[in-house]
């Protein structure tokens, strides 16, 4: 934990201060820096070396505000590193504070490049906003600019470039205070100082990639990323993390509302804070992944797939479900609590065991977010009542039923294709998932969106709700979960004894019913 996040733990038992910002009087709490108030009055205070995850240091000056303290005249001073003492009075617009700005400003922009049209980090860097805010458009030096290394590869994850870089040392700051495994430094000294690896040495870690992030000016930028999206044509939602039972709070950014291009931390104190891991920022494969199942898949008496619309291929299942009577239902842990609400209620019509596929942990624990459980939701869904089990014996147990209804995204891989196709031809399966396997054991597919297309909500291994959040559209033909489950228990509780079951299909059999048709897209 930083310094600041220390501070924040105890902020609730810290008697708060007045203090008087731009002629308002208002309560400040005296653990956190000047700047961290004036923030949270909505008051604009340029930074660039201070983070609110990170301990102030107050190397770059640009957070310079008017003080007066008691009797004394007003000073100008670094917002980041000025506590906050009861009766200070703060002018975050005096002249002498803009004055001070642009001085620094002009230093910082002594040696930097004009590498804006190419640089990943425009559109996000403040660098360009300070200077255009405070009117700093030209230098007053005629000395070249240092030359220093351009697209240095820090290992697999960041490239760095040293002329863009204005040395705010947050980068490491963030090694030393978070992961707490240093690897960067300040090197050499005064004009020559440089951000660079211990012995240039590339770095480690699974955190990485939060150096992007915190970079203010585009110095460190991820290698996956470059060059792949400008920010202003990235659609940008609020969301939850797939990578573990921790459920990091992210935004998911998609170009154009079709390719997943970032996962981003998103602020939030209790799970996450300021940060995320590599493993969850780059799971984009899953997402982006083609040939996804559009429709429904029949397999008939032929053996042969054959594409129906989704209403035609619930109906079969339904058919199917109630002449092979015993089931099992297996659920994907990347289900939302609400599917996992409909799956139950669909278990309890069709009288069968409820349990969620349970992989094995993998060996990314460690003691700062990732908990090495792949589940996103596994308290969530054993908290509505779903017994966990492991993926063999999962494979043990489904040919001792007659039938089984496989429901959720990435339940083909979890299971394994290879396995899915030597199951017994007599247990007829139900497959709700984003993506078709040709498999023997495959009688009904129906596609269903994944954890970007939809929305709902998962518990973490704390507890604690997150949201998850639609951040593109479903491809075409593709019902969101809920209402595919929703409406497979109500042709089930139509066909109950009593109730009219009208248009009923023979078990296995394709039946003429018009309709779109299914896709792999």
């Amino acid at each position: 934990m930083s310094q600041s996040e220390a501070k924040d733990s105890g902020a609730r038992d810290t008697a708060m201060v007045t203090i008087t910002i731009n002629g308002r009087e208002v309560e400040a709490d005296p653990s956190k820096p000047l700047i961290a108030a004036c923030h949270a009055e909505g008051e604009e205070v340029p930074h660039y070396c201070y983070h609110p995850g990170l301990s102030p240091v107050g190397s770059c000056r640009i957070c310079q505000v008017g003080v007066q303290q008691g009797q004394m005249p007003p000073r100008v001073m670094a917002a980041c590193r000025t506590p906050v003492a009861e009766g200070m009075v703060v002018d975050t617009e005096a002249p002498k504070a803009h004055d001070a700005r642009r001085e620094c400003l002009e230093f910082l922009l002594k040696n930097h490049p004009l590498d804006c049209p190419i640089c990943d980090k425009a559109g996000e860097c403040t660098l360009q906003d300070y200077s255009f805010d405070e009117g700093q458009g030209e230098g007053r030096s005629v000395e070249p600019r240092r030359k220093l290394d351009k697209r240095k590869s820090l290992g697999d994850v960041i490239v760095l470039d040293q002329e863009r870089c204005i040395l705010c040392s947050r980068c490491v700051r963030f090694f030393e205070e978070v992961p707490e495994t240093p690897q960067l430094c300040i090197g050499e000294r005064g004009s020559h100082s440089v951000v660079e690896t211990f012995m240039n040495r590339p770095l480690t870690g699974n955190y990485q990639g939060n150096l992007a992030d915190i970079c203010p000016v585009g110095a460190l930028t991820l290698k996956e990323f470059r060059f792949q999206a400008r920010v202003w044509n990235l659609h940008k939602v609020a969301s939850t993390c797939a990578g573990c039972s921790r459920g990091c709070a992210v935004t998911t950014e998609v170009l154009r509302k079709h390719e997943v291009k970032r996962f981003r931390p998103r602020h939030e104190p209790a799970v996450n804070g300021y940060w995320m891991c590599d493993t969850g920022r780059f799971a984009l494969e899953a997402p982006n992944r083609e040939h996804r199942l559009c429709g429904g898949i029949l397999r008939g008496g032929s053996g042969q797939a054959q594409p129906v619309d989704t209403r035609t291929a619930l109906e079969v299942a339904r058919d199917m479900l109630i002449v092979h009577g015993e089931a099992l239902i297996v659920a994907s842990p990347f289900l939302t609590v609400e599917e996992g609400r409909e799956l139950l209620a669909l278990g309890k019509t069709l009288g069968a065991r409820p349990v969620f596929l349970s992989p094995e942990p993998n060996d990314l624990t460690d003691d700062l977010l990732h908990t090495g459980d792949p589940c996103p939701n596994r308290r969530g869904l054993s908290e509505l009542g779903f017994d966990a089990l492991p993926v063999e014996e999962v494979l043990e147990t489904l040919p001792s039923y007659e039938s089984a209804l496989l429901v959720g995204e990435r339940l083909i891989d979890m299971l394994g294709a290879k396995n899915l196709a030597t199951l017994p031809t007599a247990l007829r399966v139900v497959l709700l998932e984003c993506h078709y396997v040709d498999s023997p054991s495959i009688d009904v597919a129906v596609g269903i969106p994944n954890h970007v297309e939809r929305e709902g909500t998962w518990v973490n291994v704390d507890g604690h709700a997150g949201r998850i959040a639609i951040a593109r559209p479903t491809p075409e033909g593709v019902w969101m979960a809920t209402r595919t489950i929703d409406t497979l228990h109500e042709l089930l509780t139509m066909s109950a004894p009593g109730a009219d079951a009208p248009g009923s299909a023979t078990p296995g059999a394709i039946p003429s019913t018009p309709g779109a048709e299914a896709t792999l897209g």
